[in-house]
């Protein structure tokens, strides 16, 4: 899964930059935000509600 910074997170939880591996959590419908270091492409995407992963 990848997903990019402004785009509608489809499902809450942490996103993890594919650059850096900095983190930033977003909820369901709202813009996932640029990572703490400036980068916009997130690879994965961890925490979700009701998942222990």
């Amino acid at each position: 899964m990848s997903a990019k910074a402004g785009e509608k997170a489809q499902k809450t939880g942490d996103f993890y930059c594919a650059s850096c591996d900095e983190k930033v959590h977003a909820q369901q419908g709202d813009k996932i935000p640029e990572c703490p270091n400036g980068h916009k492409t997130f690879e994965t995407r961890r925490n979700e509600p009701g998942n222990k992963s």
